[in-house]
């Protein structure tokens, strides 16, 4: 479901655990494998009913699979983990020319322009890496905390478009952590204890985690500071250097680096992922590991016992980094084994980096796109609205 459609304006990476001083919690479930999705659980309606929404900093837009009263829910999941949203007729009547309808359309560029047949729907067609969503902005009560409740405006999407080999949903929608003016967290800042557009993304090797949004008190050591380029639409403080073990791929070439949680692995452009798969079998050229071919993820390792975790095959592999360049200077981002190598079920390990080439979409894009595999070994990931 994930999607690089959102204007972002700064990126932290955190190394050491905070405290939010005015922060409201939600904690994640999922992981990057096999779920393949970071989701927070989200009360909507009233009565409040549970939702699971994939955590995604590459989208603006939140929404839920649909059950339109007139277009039904087309293409939607046919065991979701929970029964559709249904909204009332009056829920779905968002004036087109109106102020979150325009904010959306802000956020979302390619929107259809509004039918003068009818006024009070605020329509959006959101095309994804990996399929599509089609529907109608709705308004509903958010139940934040117990106390809190807020009504925002989100996608009620009755028409689904997805790849013919994608697996059974374990989300229900997309939570847009963009921040745009129709973003979540741009919309929680009405709350009183909301002092400050800020999104703590905050997982772990085993899978799960936590999610803040709020104002919160970072620590004065253990983070990297990468201000986001004002003018794209995606996470990105701008161009990137990838090295293994210290050492440049060959030709040193730059290429924008993207962050973006919705996508599962991380791609690379095709003119380095040759030269990085080489490097790294060629640190592995000492090791017992056997390579073979795995599905999914073309390549894999087996070891004389089966592995259980990352923890029991990282020491063999060698740590990769990226060197950005942004408008105050040079930082480095440190990517460990765990951070690019996942196990799976039949207890092989398998580089969770993948050719950009072999995706339809990506192919055309010259981007470093860094996936949540990058956030499962990270104590916190916080994405917060900086001036660059």
């Amino acid at each position: 479901m994930a999607a690089m459609s959102s204007p972002i304006i700064g990126l932290l990476l955190l190394l050491l655990p905070i405290a939010p001083s005015s922060a409201i919690k939600f904690p994640l479930g999922g992981n990057v494998y096999p779920v393949s999705h970071f989701y927070a659980t989200l009360s909507i309606g009233e009565p409040a009913k549970p939702y699971f929404l994939d955590v995604d900093t590459g989208s603006n837009l939140t929404w839920l699979e649909c059950h339109h009263p007139v277009h039904g829910c087309k293409g939607c999941h046919p065991r979701p983990p929970h029964p559709y949203y249904k909204p009332a007729a009056d829920k779905l009547k968002v004036q087109c020319g109106g102020p979150l309808c325009a904010a959306m359309r802000r956020d979302v560029p390619g929107i259809p322009d509004c039918s003068r047949k009818d006024p009070h729907r605020c329509h959006y067609e959101i095309q994804y890496v990996t399929g599509k969503s089609e529907g109608d902005l709705a308004t509903d009560i958010i139940s934040v905390t117990g106390k809190d409740k807020k009504n925002i405006a989100f996608g009620c999407g009755y028409n689904q478009e997805e790849a013919a080999d994608a697996p059974p949903s374990s989300v229900d929608g997309i939570l847009g952590l963009g921040r745009g003016k129709a973003g979540f967290a741009a919309q929680l800042k009405g709350l009183k204890m909301i002092t400050e557009n800020v999104i703590v993304h905050c997982l772990s090797s085993k899978g799960k985690g936590v999610l803040y949004v709020g104002d919160f008190n970072p620590p004065s050591r253990g983070v990297t500071w990468a201000p986001m380029r004002e003018s794209l639409f995606y996470y990105s403080p701008g161009l990137a250097e990838l090295f293994i073990d210290k050492q440049p791929i060959r030709g040193n070439p730059t290429f924008e680096a993207v962050f973006d949680s919705g996508t599962t692995y991380t791609l690379v452009p095709a003119q380095i992922y040759n030269e990085l798969v080489s490097k790294v079998r060629g640190t592995l050229s000492e090791s017992s590991l056997v390579e073979v071919k795995g599905r999914a993820l073309p390549l894999c390792w087996k070891g004389k016992k089966p592995f259980r975790s990352v923890n029991d095959v990282k020491n063999q592999f060698k740590a990769l980094s990226l060197k950005i360049t942004h408008a105050h200077g040079t930082s480095y981002l440190d990517i460990p084994p765990q951070n690019y190598l996942i196990v799976k079920e039949d207890e092989k390990t398998c580089l969770a980096i993948l050719d950009a080439s072999s995706d339809p979409v990506m192919k055309e894009l010259n981007f470093i796109l860094i996936g949540g595999i990058y956030g499962t070994q990270i104590q916190m990931q916080i994405v917060r609205a900086l001036e660059s």
